[in-house]
């Protein structure tokens, strides 16, 4: 691969019938992102500041709920117990932030994910998108996804707590559409798109979002793989709207 421009080998066609192709093809498109992540050092460079953020972010939360809850018990508990308490609260605080790791990216650090997709971009295709509206801007539109995402899993708990039996896979297959809303929202909002275009974008492209998804669910299930899931996500997603967007003016 070189390291100027992203090989334009992919054959991916979006006019095909069959969901399992445009699925295996989600699956593709995130592996893409690796390679690409491994083959360019200025994108591998740019990632580093989401990575260590990221992991930053989520010790300060833990080590803060941590240092919260021990005070907060100052006058119940012995030193001992306390600090058994602290370090309890600790895991527990980074285990949920675990799960929210995706979704507080998402909003935090949506000016460094656009910036990376700005990057795999003109890399890919030698020209720069035309919309930059801000950092101000980019954490909007992560908010938004955000929120929209909170609204779905509020009625799929709810179901589930309904009909008990359908709770787990509801719950898994959320998490994978979730993901692949995550990755998809970036290079989408660094093109400027209002919100609804987007998800009319990804609805159209449902069986890539689904693979994609389901690949960078099951990255996030390895520890320390799983804090590459979002440059490698975020450029996977690049080369994924850009092979969509090129089919489209092919097409026109």
């Amino acid at each position: 691969m070189s390291s100027k421009k992203i090989s334009r080998t992919i054959a991916y066609d979006p006019r095909r019938i069959n969901p399992l192709y445009h699925i295996a093809w989600g699956v593709r498109f995130f592996l893409s992102g690796l390679r690409t992540l491994i083959g360019h050092p200025s994108l591998f460079g740019l990632s580093l500041i989401p990575i260590l953020s990221t992991v930053a972010l989520l010790v300060l939360i833990a080590l803060g709920s941590a240092w919260l809850i021990g005070e907060m018990m100052a006058n119940t508990l012995g030193e001992g117990l306390r600090n058994m308490a602290r370090a309890l609260i600790f895991v527990l605080t980074l285990m949920l932030g675990y799960f929210l790791y995706l979704p507080i990216a998402r909003v935090l650090l949506a000016p460094f994910s656009e910036a990376l997709s700005r990057k795999t971009h003109a890399i890919s295709n030698n020209s720069r998108y035309q919309s930059d509206l801000g950092w101000s801007r980019a954490i909007w539109e992560g908010l938004k996804l955000v929120i929209f995402q909170m609204v779905i899993v509020s009625i799929a708990f709810i179901i589930g707590l309904i009909f008990p039996p359908i709770g787990a896979p509801v719950g898994i297959a959320l998490a994978i559409f979730t993901c692949g809303l995550d990755f998809f929202d970036v290079p989408l909002s660094a093109r400027g798109l209002p919100f609804r275009k987007k998800l009319g974008i990804i609805w159209q492209n449902k069986a890539l979002a689904i693979g994609f998804g389901l690949a960078a669910y099951i990255s996030l299930l390895i520890p320390v793989i799983n804090l590459l899931s979002l440059p490698v996500g975020v450029i996977g997603a690049t080369l994924l709207t850009d092979q969509i967007e090129e089919d489209g003016r092919r097409h026109r």
